[in-house]
């Protein structure tokens, strides 16, 4: 295995030559790294429910030579991790239905070590520079994602952006995409599956010549073929309460990029917001 490439790097490298039970193992791998590297490749596969050999055939597809290689690499990766943040638990299983406060940090620090793996400077920059020039921005999420819709719209509108947020679907999510275009720009949050209204918006901008940034959990899937630009952010496995930490830090970052890149313009814009405010007396 090439040392200076990560799991994520390897997995994606493969993931469209995996069969289903592959792709199952990568998906819950790359969800949940420490808890792999804690259990045996049977153990593995009875979670899983695939056989043991299907666990040595992924192990061996992704560059390892076999499955005790690539836990090994797992469990160095996890004893680095624990290295640098003693305030955490100290290995995946420590916490318990009694703490969540200690569960849900314990989670999130696994998903943004993950993050700055699966997206880099070079990625945030080509989102920001897309969302700075778009004359209109159509951001989509339903259920828990929606929320990061409200963060983005709140920061961008107050940065001079154009944003329409979208959190209905069905026939009512036509009304606020119909008019998206050339100079538009989609921003879609797609998790676990995947769903018509987002990859409508994605195949709508990009016969229109508009762009998108489809964040989204998924390693590949047919709305990956209509997006300008992907980020990949993992949360934990569907079977579980999937924390939205990871998520709410990539929208941040997005955030923070575009405050940095209009420099003196955003804060003009803030302040012009809150000259108002004061004039009205709801400062």
């Amino acid at each position: 295995m090439e040392n200076q490439r990560t799991i994520y790097d390897l997995i994606a490298a493969h993931y469209d030559q995996m069969s289903k039970s592959q792709r199952k193992l990568a998906d819950f791998l790359l969800s949940d790294s420490p808890k792999v590297a804690m259990m045996s490749s049977a153990a593995l596969a009875k979670e899983m429910q695939v056989s043991e050999a299907t666990v040595v055939r992924f192990a061996q597809m992704i560059g390892f030579g076999g499955y005790p290689e690539l836990r090994q690499h797992l469990q160095q990766k996890l004893l680095k991790e624990i290295r640098s943040s003693e305030r955490l638990a100290t290995t995946v299983h420590e916490s318990s239905p009694s703490s969540p406060l200690r569960t849900i940090v314990s989670a999130t620090q696994r998903h943004l070590e993950q993050l700055v793996h699966n997206v880099t400077d070079e990625q945030i920059a080509e989102a920001v520079d897309r969302i700075i020039r778009a004359r209109r921005i159509f951001i989509f999420g339903e259920g828990a994602p929606a929320s990061a819709t409200h963060l983005a719209e709140f920061w961008f509108s107050r940065l001079g952006c154009h944003v329409i947020k979208i959190n209905q679907t069905g026939r009512r999510f036509f009304d606020f995409t119909f008019t998206a275009g050339r100079g538009d720009l989609g921003i879609v949050l797609a998790f676990r599956r995947v769903l018509p209204e987002p990859r409508a918006l994605l195949e709508h901008l990009s016969e229109q010549e508009g762009e998108s940034i489809l964040i989204t959990d998924l390693i590949r899937s047919p709305l990956h073929a209509f997006a300008s630009q992907v980020l990949v952010v993992q949360r934990s496995p569907m079977e579980t309460f999937r924390p939205m930490g990871a998520v709410t830090a990539l929208i941040d970052a997005l955030i923070l990029g575009v405050v940095q890149a209009k420099g003196d313009e955003g804060v003009a814009l803030l302040r012009r917001l809150d000259d108002l405010r004061q004039r009205y007396g709801f400062l």
